[in-house]
């Protein structure tokens, strides 16, 4: 791991997709101090997206 995770953020993202790019930026939302750093699963494991 490149990096020590120590906060957990919550951000916005908008699912659209133009050739591989997100459409729209992803926002910071607000930090979340109830979350504990190892509640959150590493990026890309856990829940598969919804398909629709």
């Amino acid at each position: 791991m490149l990096v020590d995770p120590e906060l957990v953020a919550e951000i916005t993202v908008d699912t659209a997709q133009e050739r591989g790019s997100w459409r729209h930026p992803v926002r910071f939302a607000r930090l979340r101090l109830d979350v504990a750093v190892t509640d959150v699963p590493p990026f890309g494991a856990g829940a598969e997206p919804a398909s629709g």
